[in-house]
């Protein structure tokens, strides 16, 4: 191999960062009784931004027969899915008040993520 140019360490530069800079996030929405999977490309294990199991918004997805709450949201979502779920390559989330308990009484939740796969 010949001697480094200035040229070509700044290829080498740009390619490196441009094949380990994956700044996609990913949003999943899954309806409260339901299971989330989530699942990265091999090689590459879930980072998570945020979680939210609650109600935040009138939406049709998630149709609610109940009072019309939209400012509901566990306490605790990131912590619990953060266990469950950083590091690992998949995971199963049940978005059920067994596990995020109950933020609202009568309403229909909903289990909101965002993540990376790193």
């Amino acid at each position: 191999m010949g001697p480094l140019t200035v040229a070509s360490m700044l290829v080498f530069l740009v390619c490196a960062a441009t094949t380990n800079a994956d700044t996609s996030e990913i949003f999943q929405r899954t309806c409260e009784r339901s299971t989330m999977h989530v699942q990265c490309p091999a090689g590459k294990t879930i980072r998570l931004r945020s979680a939210m199991y609650g109600r935040k918004e009138v939406n049709n997805e998630c149709p609610n027969s109940g009072p019309d709450t939209t400012t509901c949201e566990a306490e605790d979502s990131g912590n619990i899915v953060a266990q469950m779920c950083n590091h690992e390559n998949s995971c199963d989330i049940p978005a059920s008040n067994s596990v995020f308990g109950d933020p609202c009484v009568t309403t229909v939740k909903y289990l909101d993520l965002v993540y990376w796969c790193r």
